[in-house]
């Protein structure tokens, strides 16, 4: 299955996802024939739209600078600040030199995913979900 979905970097499959409704976690073997099929379609859908944006940008020329990272992007890049689709404050997962961005609301039915260092710091301090988080529990 990775095979399938490969040669996508963190800036696309964190919108992709998103526009997928699918945790950044699940491992693509476990994908249901029906997350298959949104992740397919999500594909398609994110990298045309992104791929039409810079189109409209730079007309017939070639983009100048080329950055994964797009202002306009939904969640990727954009931790802390609210969710394009239902508001929720964006999510982060850091490892290593990457980050993974998602919301817990659309992708996770609301549970926050853990950090490993931030939340082997915090124990049971670590907020699980929006509500957590946002003191509301």
């Amino acid at each position: 299955m990775p095979a399938i979905f490969s040669g996508i970097g963190n800036a696309y499959s964190d919108e992709i996802l998103l526009h997928a409704k699918l945790t950044p976690v699940k491992r693509a073997g476990q994908l249901s024939d029906d997350e298959i099929e949104r992740l397919y379609h999500s594909v398609q859908a994110t990298l045309i739209d992104y791929a039409d944006r810079i189109r409209a940008e730079v007309g017939d020329g070639f983009p100048t600078k080329v950055t994964a990272f797009r202002p306009d992007m939904g969640v990727h890049g954009k931790f802390n600040e609210p969710c394009p689709v239902c508001g929720s404050p964006v999510q982060r997962i850091v490892y290593a030199s990457n980050e993974v961005n998602y919301c817990a609301t659309c992708q996770n039915g609301g549970k926050r995913l853990a950090d490993r260092s931030l939340s082997r710091l915090l124990k049971d301090d670590w907020p699980r979900t929006i509500e957590e988080l946002d003191g509301d529990e």
